[in-house]
Formats: structure tokens, C-alpha cells, sequence
């Protein structure tokens, strides 16, 4: 195992053949791109003229490298009088003029090329004997340096430029691109769409998308909104769409700037290979998030949509001028997912999404690799595209939000925009808006969370010395610490509270309660101690109300505080601190204060972390809580409690999961189920996910969920339904999770072992995008030395993450040779002591409360 030399411990994020990346030298500005483009859903081809305006810099310019890769140069020619030579070098096009383009002058050129089935950048859907279904139409992926695959162009995200587009496609097709639809004009058996994109923006930013999509406008304010999906799934474009006029009132409100655009377009496209991709004005979506109504009871479309949208401000009108500042697209982006869900749904509900993306963020950090959020150490740029990016800088900037205060924090962020808006930015641009707009110098803040890795690990312990009359509260930064690694600095908020309301709050913000003392602590130490000077021991103690910290954050406050903040604190990060530590102890008290919260609690996501911690602890008391509840009103309650039933082998969990698995309202619930049944290894659990694994449910949810639960039976009748499961024609979903399933029946079953590692060496080179990376992390998770070979061949794969995904799991398996086989017993040995362990101290527990 290699390690961070600025995380002991921890893997390091670059890879071998990782090198520094700046951006490259500018000799012109490109100043306006008109794409001419044809094409031909027939044949996978595109025709195309590209006419590039430029402006030289400070210097004559003779020659200009432009990106084109795989295309088929026809023609060039100057359109000022110039004359214009092209000469290709490799994956670049030398463009020649003659005479120089003068300091300071423009000039015109126009690039005629032809793009046939081209390796990325523009992908053709169509259909297959597999998928007969499929109706074709033709869409681009240009982020992060893909434009060069359908047009020539200078393909970094420091290049801003307007943009115009005419399409030409046959009568009946529709064609979007960037901007104004300026024109839509029949000619002879085709039509031709003309855009029109004024404010500047990045080439990665460009996009054409053609197939026979059906137009839908949506009622709002001043933009224009549309949404565009192919023909039967109308009813489904507005249960995923419907709410974007009013993100767009809520997002102008908040961050003080219009929306800058003409119109806002939104398409949802087949085999997209992100989840969204925010164009200029035309969101590209994946046709993943269109959905029925059995599922918009627990699912929706409103974080990716919003998302999107908020890169309309983020990413496409202020654009990171290099990767390694991708933060300020990616980490607003997802910190406006948030900010929607306050406005539409409520403070709980914008909280607790801050809390999930510390949460994966702290999942990836401890499980992959850390690095800082702004690095330019890597060899492609679509490896920055982690939780680092995307959830650690969301919740900086909620941090952000909690240090400057809300008023400032708006003040900074309307002022980042306004200074910035149709520029390229770097870190150093946020912190001078903050600055001008503040006077707060937060230079000591960046360094530490956003420009150096890692994150404090926090134990906070409180007690009342009722002798001394001072309330004791120790915050521990348990990460390792030295002179190199120091601990980090930050100042927290502490409630003390004399009383409590006996009705919980909720939406209630980070404000105080009636009565509550607020003290701040300013902690330096990795070990800090504060005395509260109070006349009475407090009802209920708030550490660090708005859960602001940016860390691992885990309550050690004893039982009597626990319960009074899972009671009473309007905090929902807070409440589920409070419930994991109440279930880690497990004591009478603890558990009947989880048990009321069943009743009491009025916010699900607290509920549903309380039902996954008491499912971890495996003890005998939380399956009877688990059981009781597992109908819950709330389906993303029942989906956590059944989910969590899976760490029982216990006939009881059976039956209390078999109904649900056969049927419920939620198609999520009865996947959870479905697959904690095969977890309980019972033994009509096959029966029933062998069934349940040949139905046809939106996005293969209920299908995806049998097949884990075959994964886990330990049974190897599931050897050959999950093999069937990963052929072509099946749902992609359902052939990412049974790729999974497989991996973990291998781990379970020796004699499946060389079968499952035949499959899934199969789809290293599967045809469907996601099935191949599902493939790489399934051969990770297996750890067979088999899969050597095949994993170090995908390093010269063509996509980025492709080759990131296989070069890890290549290097996890080498590592996980080197455990001794001795280890791997004794881990299994570990687990049965501590669930003896916990059966014993239930009992103890339980002839404690008789005594």
C-alpha cells in the first residue's frame, strides 16, 4: 500500500504516470465558433464546418494549433483575404496563415471536416438485437476536453468564445443547441435549426443533440423553459422537470444575478454516461431520471435538475479557468441542490443533505484515497470528478456559510458573480469577492479545507460537575497528528439549554432555542478542554448547532444528554449523532428512547440513519425495534428498516421482510427488502428472489435488488440467474447489480469463484459504459489475482474513468495478495466475537433492568 505523504494512511490520489497540470499558453482569443453541422443517424457520421473567429494577442500569430482528434479533414480556407493551410500532428491540427494574423487583428477561417463513428465526444443511440427497442438519435458529451471529437477547436475550459449553430436534419427530427432558436426552417425534406449563443462561453460547453424528441414548454417567468423527451414519456418529462421555472426564481433570488441566458432547454437523452451535463442554456439528462409514478413516491429528479440549472451560473457563466479549480463548477453546484431543497422543502431537509454529502465525502476519504480540493496532479481531468469535488466543496461552502454568517455569506457570493460573471475563476477570486464584501480575511480558512487534504475526526465528550458547578466539554481531533500533519483550527458554537420544549421543532434553522446560551469554542488543540461556568446542570447541550464543521463528527455525551438531543434538538445532524451514540451503547434507557423516536420523530432522515445504526449493533433488542417498525408510514423509513433487518440471520427478520419483499408502494422499499432477504440466508429467500429478479420495474430497481439479495444467500443455485442477469438486453441497471452480486457470491462460495471470474472478466469490455465500470468494481471487490491482466490492459482504454477504475482495483488486488490468508480467518473469527459479544450484553442489560 502507497501513502499520501499529507495523509498517513491513507492511499494516495495520484496515480503512476500523474503529472502537474496547467493550463496551456493563449497566442489568440477565439472570439466566436459557427458550427455548420449534418448529421446522420444512419450511417453514426457527422458533416461539418467550423468557422473560427480569432483575435490576436500580443504578438503576430503565423500558426495555431487547434484539437481534432479522428477527424477527416476536407478543406480550410481564410475568409478575410487570408490564406489558410492546414497540417495534422497527431490528435492537433496546425492551421497556417498567410500572412500572419497581425497583433491585435482578427481573422476568419472556416474548417470543413467529417467525424465518422467517432470514440467519444459525439454518440449515436440505436437499435440492437439486444435492444430492438431503442429509437435513434445522436447527442455530445464535449466535458472535460471532448469537443475535439466533433469539431476542431481549442479545448480547454480558459477559452470563452460566442457560439452559433445550424443544424440539418431530416423532416420530423428535432435538433437542440446552445442558446436562442433563431430559426426553424423547412427546406425541401429537412429542416434546418439555427441557435444563436451570445454571452460567452467554454467549448466544453457546447452541445448538439438531434432525434425525434418532442417539445414541451413549461410556465414560469421571464426565461423561456423547455423540456424535450422522446416520444411516450411526456407525463414522465414532467414529474422530472416540472419544478424547474421555480428553481430559477429561487436561484436568481439567492445568488442576486438573472439567469443569463436566452432560454433554458433541458433533453433527456438514452445511454448518457453522466447523470447531467450542464451546456450552455441546453441541459443534456439522462433518461434515467425520467420516472414513473410508483416512483415519484420516494424518487425524484429535483438534485439533478438543480444541479444543472445552478451550473448555468456555476460553470457556464463564471467557468474555473483549469481543472484543478473544478470545485467552484462542481462544489456550488451540489451546494445549490441544498439550497433548493431549503427553499421548496425546508431547512431539515436542506441539512440533511449537507450531512450526506459530508458523509460520502468522508466515505471516499477513507476508503479510496485524499487529496485536496484543488489539485492539478492527475493524468486525465475526469479523475477530479470525486467526492472530494463535488460534496467535500458543498460542504465548505456550508461551512463558509455558518463562519461569515448568513448575510455575509450571500453578500460574498452575489459578489463573486457579479465581478466574475463571463470570466474564468480560480479559488483566489472567491476569497477577494469575500474580502471586498466582508472585510473578513479567509485566506487561513482555504488553506485549510479547501487547498490541504483530509478533515478532522471529532469525539466530543460532556459532563456537569455539579460540585464545582461548570459543565466540562472535550473535543478530541482523534486523526493522527504531528508537526507535518497539525491538527486543524476552527471555532465552534455551544447551546446550553436550561430547559426543553416537549415538542420537537422542526425547519427551525441554526438559531437559538428559547433560553438557550450560546459559547463559543475555539479549538487549536488535538485535544482541547473548556469549563462553562453554570449554576445547573443543563436539560440539553447543542454542539455546534447547523452541524457547520466540516468533519467526522461522533458524540460521546452519556446517556442523559443523548436522549435529551434526540428528544429536543431541531438540529436533524445533531438528532442522528445522538441516535448512533444511543445505539452503540444499547443500554435499557438508550434503547427506549430509540424506540419512541419511531413515534415521535418527525423528520425521516433522522429516522432512517437511527434504523441503520441500530441494524449495525446486530444485538437482539435492535431486530425487535427494527421488526416493530418496518411498516413505517414513511417509504424512505421503510426502505432504511429494511435494509437494515439484513444483519440479522434470524427467521423473524425473515418474516417481517418476506411481505414487503413480494409487495409494497415503493419500488425502493421492496428492493431494500429483497435484498436484505438473501443477507438472512433464509431458506425461502431463493424462491422468492429468483422470481423477483425476472420482473421489469422502472430503472430494474426491484430487479437490482433481488440480485444482491442472490449475491448474498451464500446459495449456488444463484450462480446461474445472476450470470443470465448480466447479459446484453437486460436492464443496464440490473447488469451493473448483478456484476456486484456476482463478486460477492464468489467471496462467499469457492466452487463459483472461477465462474463468477469468467463473467465478470466478460464485461471488462462490455459495450455499455456503465456496465464496464461496474465490471472493474466488481473485479475489485472479488480481489482475484486473475483479474490482473485484464485490469493492466484497460490502462490504455480510450475513457478516462475507465482507466482510473482499473489501474485502483489492479492496485487494491496487488495489495490484498500481500494479506496473509491467516488475517482473512481471524476477520471472520473477529465478527462472530463481537455478535456473541452483544448477545451477552443484552442479557446483562436485561437482568440489570429486572434487579
Amino acid at each position: 500500500m502507497t501513502f499520501d505523504d499529507q495523509a498517513p494512511a491513507h492511499r494516495r490520489f495520484e496515480l503512476p504516470g500523474a503529472a502537474p497540470h496547467y493550463g496551456p499558453d493563449k497566442t489568440v482569443d477565439v472570439e466566436h465558433i459557427h458550427l455548420h453541422l449534418i448529421p446522420d443517424l444512419a450511417t453514426h457520421a457527422l458533416q461539418g464546418e467550423c468557422t473560427t473567429t480569432v483575435r490576436a494577442l500580443d504578438e503576430d500569430v503565423a500558426e495555431l494549433e487547434m484539437d481534432a482528434v479522428d477527424l477527416k479533414i476536407i478543406d480550410a480556407s481564410g475568409l478575410d483575404g487570408q490564406k489558410v493551410t492546414l497540417k495534422s500532428r497527431g490528435q492537433k491540427v496546425a492551421v497556417h496563415f498567410d500572412p500572419a494574423i497581425a497583433a491585435g487583428e482578427k481573422a476568419r477561417f472556416t474548417i470543413k471536416y467529417r467525424a465518422e463513428r467517432p470514440r467519444h465526444g459525439l454518440f449515436f443511440v440505436y437499435p440492437t438485437p439486444e435492444y430492438p427497442k431503442k429509437i435513434p438519435h445522436a447527442w455530445t458529451q464535449s466535458q472535460d476536453e471532448n469537443a475535439r471529437y466533433w469539431f476542431p477547436c481549442l479545448d480547454y475550459p480558459h477559452e470563452k468564445q460566442t457560439t452559433s449553430t445550424s443544424v440539418l436534419v431530416p423532416k420530423g427530427q428535432f435538433a437542440l443547441a446552445n442558446g436562442a432558436l433563431t430559426k426553424r426552417e423547412d427546406q425541401g425534406d429537412k429542416t434546418l435549426f439555427t441557435y444563436e449563443q451570445d454571452v460567452p462561453h467554454s467549448t466544453y460547453l457546447t452541445t448538439m443533440v438531434v432525434g425525434p424528441f418532442v417539445e414541451k414548454q413549461q410556465a414560469g417567468g421571464q426565461t423561456p423553459v423547455y423540456y424535450y423527451v422522446l416520444p411516450g414519456r411526456e407525463a414522465d418529462g414532467e414529474r422530472a422537470f416540472g419544478k424547474t421555472p421555480k428553481m430559477i426564481e429561487v436561484f436568481e433570488k439567492t445568488i442576486g444575478t438573472p439567469y443569463p441566458y436566452a432560454r433554458y432547454s433541458q433533453i433527456a437523452v438514452s445511454d448518457f454516461i453522466f447523470g447531467g451535463m450542464e451546456n450552455t442554456s441546453a441541459t443534456t439528462q439522462t433518461d434515467r431520471t425520467l420516472h414513473d409514478e410508483r416512483a415519484h413516491l420516494d424518487f425524484s429528479s429535483d438534485p439533478l435538475v438543480a444541479h444543472e440549472l445552478a451550473h448555468q451560473w456555476f460553470g457556464d457563466l463564471l467557468t474555473c479557468r483549469d481543472w484543478s479549480h473544478a470545485w467552484l463548477n462542481e462544489g456550488f453546484a451540489t451546494y445549490f441542490e441544498a439550497v433548493f431543497r431549503d427553499a421548496d422543502l425546508g431547512y431539515d431537509e436542506y441539512l440533511y443533505d449537507i450531512f450526506g454529502c459530508v458523509e460520502r465525502y468522508l466515505d471516499e476519504d477513507g476508503s479510496r484515497y485524499r487529496r485536496p480540493i484543488v489539485y492539478n496532479n492527475y493524468r486525465d481531468p475526469i479523475e477530479l470528478f470525486d467526492r472530494h469535488l463535488y460534496e467535500k466543496g458543498a460542504a465548505v461552502l456550508h461551512m463558509l456559510r455558518g463562519e461569515l454568517g448568513e448575510k455575509r455569506f450571500w453578500r460574498a457570493i452575489a459578489r463573486y458573480v457579479r465581478d466574475n460573471e463571463g470570466r474564468n475563476v480560480e479559488t483566489i477570486d472567491l476569497i477577494r469577492a469575500i474580502e471586498v464584501s466582508s472585510g473578513r480575511n479567509m485566506r487561513g480558512f482555504f488553506d485549510q479545507w479547501v487547498f490541504r487534504g483530509g478533515h478532522p475526526e471529532i469525539t466530543v465528550e460532556a459532563a456537569y460537575d455539579g460540585k464545582n458547578k461548570n459543565l466540562k466539554i472535550t473535543v478530541e481531533q482523534k486523526q493522527q497528528t504531528d508537526d507535518r500533519h497539525p491538527p486543524h483550527r476552527f471555532a465552534v458554537q455551544i447551546g446550553i439549554c436550561e430547559f426543553v420544549r416537549s415538542e420537537l421543532e422542526t425547519n427551525f434553522g441554526s438559531g437559538l432555542l428559547a433560553g438557550e446560551r450560546r459559547v463559543q469554542l475555539n479549538v487549536e488543540r488535538a485535544r482541547e478542554t473548556f469549563f462553562v461556568p453554570l449554576e445547573s446542570e443543563p436539560k440539553l447541550i447543542r454542539f455546534d448547532p447547523g452541524a457547520f464543521i466540516l468533519g467526522d463528527v461522533t458524540y460521546k455525551l452519556g446517556n442523559d444528554f443523548a436522549i435529551a438531543t434526540l428528544c429536543a434538538d431541531p438540529d436533524v445532524a445533531a438528532r442522528i449523532r445522538a441516535a448512533r451514540e444511543l445505539a452503540k451503547d444499547g443500554s435499557p434507557a438508550a434503547v427506549a428512547a430509540l424506540r419512541a423516536a419511531f413515534s415521535n420523530e418527525p423528520f425521516w432522515g433522522v429516522l432512517a440513519e437511527a434504523a441503520s445504526a441500530i441494524g449495525v449493533t446486530r444485538a437482539p433488542w435492535a431486530s425487535e425495534v427494527l421488526r416493530a417498525n418496518i411498516g413505517h408510514k414513511h417509504p424512505k423509513v421503510r426502505r432504511a428498516v429494511a435494509g437494515a433487518l439484513g444483519h440479522f440471520r434470524l427467521k423473524e427478520c425473515a418474516d417481517a421482510l418476506l411481505p414487503f419483499a413480494k409487495k409494497d408502494d415503493s419500488y425502493f422499499v421492496q428492493s431494500a427488502a429483497l435484498h436484505a432477504l438473501g443477507k438472512t440466508r433464509d431458506q425461502r429467500a431463493f424462491d422468492v428472489l429468483a422470481a423477483a429478479i425476472k420482473g421489469k420495474s422502472w430503472n430494474g430497481v426491484i430487479e437490482s435488488g433481488a440480485a444482491h439479495g442472490l449475491g448474498e444467500l451464500a446459495d449456488a443455485r444463484a450462480l446461474p440467474v445472476l450470470i443470465e442477469a448480466t447479459s446484453l438486453g437486460k436492464e443496464e441497471a440490473l447488469r451493473r447489480s448483478a456484476l456486484g452480486a456476482l463478486a460477492r457470491l464468489g467471496e462467499l462460495l469457492e466452487e463459483t469463484r472461477t465462474a463468477v471470474i469468467d463473467v465478470i472478466t466478460g464485461r471488462l469490455s462490455d459495450p455499455q459504459f456503465l456496465v464496464q465500470l461496474a465490471a472493474i468494481g466488481a473485479a475489485e471487490q472479488l480481489g482475484d489475482r486473475r483479474f490482473l491482466g485484464p485490469l493492466d490492459r484497460l490502462n490504455s482504454a480510450f475513457d478516462g474513468r475507465v482507466r482510473r477504475d482499473a489501474m485502483e482495483a489492479a492496485i487494491r488486488i496487488r495489495e490484498g495478495q500481500r494479506v496473509p490468508a491467516q488475517v482473512t480467518g481471524l476477520r471472520s473469527d473477529v465478527d462472530t466475537l463481537r455478535e456473541d459479544h452483544r448477545k451477552l450484553q443484552a442479557k446483562i442489560d436485561e437482568l440489570s433492568a429486572r434487579s
